[in-house]
């Protein structure tokens, strides 16, 4: 993994970490890129129709989400008018929308909502059918209610089993798709804490294993006298990695600068260091990161939000 990807990773966290677990679930929103039918600004428009249904059914929203709803899109009586100096076009919408787990395929609930659209172009179609959707619509809400049903009820079920799969990811040294697969338990289970030991345990796994291109990463940029981005980089060392005591040195050794912005993040790293429940609060929201970077890197889907 490249020592740019790692940095993307960290920033990619700023934007997401406000979505927290406030009712354990969080589902994000998904167009494949091989669908033609549907644009990103249509698709957005979907979105924001049914957020209301959301947050009746006190589902947290997700801009990244390895749980997440995937509209499939088909028309039937599909018509071109002419309409002066424009064609309307017009046809029936049928909407199917699948909320699914993105990394294992598994279904947690689906519903079709047939619609009627028209408009000028193709793409103006697909909006007039997303406008019919009502805010309050009853089977939208009981589409939502049975995903999330679906969903504690599969994660209560199974979590012994996505624990396993996910410590396998990690033996195989693919941590993106362990830390996914974990970030993806409800936080709300009665075993949750399990999860956050396995998170943090292979966060650990993939310190060890990429600790050493952070501390290379941070002595080029000390070298080259840029002592605040080498502080940015041994932000992201942790203190169990085997890099840790030659970052200790080199945290020290940019305290004697006068760069004051380098030194106080560096008086944040050490501070942390003393308090293990913030340490573990750091790895936890560290390993999101990763995580967050997998889900972006889904080459067959589109991440709405």
């Amino acid at each position: 993994m490249s020592i740019r990807k790692l940095y993307v990773i960290t920033a990619l966290f700023i934007a997401v970490i406000s979505s927290a677990h406030a009712q354990g679930i969080e589902i994000g929103f998904v167009i494949p890129t091989n669908q033609d039918e549907i644009s990103v600004n249509t698709a957005r428009i979907l979105r924001s129709r049914i957020l209301p249904a959301f947050t009746a059914e006190g589902i947290e929203t997700s801009e990244v989400s390895s749980i997440a709803i995937k509209p499939e899109l088909s028309f039937t009586n599909y018509q071109e008018v002419e309409g002066g100096m424009r064609n309307i076009h017009t046809s029936e919408v049928q909407i199917n929308l699948i909320c699914q787990n993105l990394i294992t395929g598994t279904v947690f609930a689906s519903r079709t909502f047939s619609l009627q659209g028209q408009g000028y172009s193709a793409d103006d179609l697909v909006k007039s059918a997303f406008s019919q959707i009502k805010l309050d619509d009853e089977n939208l809400r009981l589409f939502l209610h049975t995903a999330k049903r679906q969903i504690l009820s599969y994660y209560s079920r199974n979590l012994r089993a996505v624990l396993d799969r996910a410590h396998t990811y990690a033996q195989l040294h693919q941590y993106e798709e362990a830390l996914s697969l974990l970030f993806s338990c409800p936080s709300t289970l009665a075993n949750y804490n399990s999860v956050n030991t396995a998170i943090s345990n292979i966060y650990k796994q993939y310190q060890r294993n990429e600790c050493g291109n952070l501390l290379l990463q941070a002595q080029t940029e000390y070298s080259n006298g840029n002592y605040e981005a080498c502080a940015e980089m041994l932000k992201q060392i942790d203190t169990t990695s085997p890099c840790a005591t030659e970052a200790k040195t080199l945290c020290q050794r940019i305290k004697q600068s006068r760069d004051t912005e380098a030194k106080q993040i560096i008086a944040l790293i050490e501070n942390q260091a003393k308090r293990e429940a913030d340490l573990e609060k750091q790895r936890i929201k560290a390993a999101r990161d990763i995580a967050v970077a997998y889900y972006k890197q889904h080459t067959n889907l589109v991440l709405i939000f």
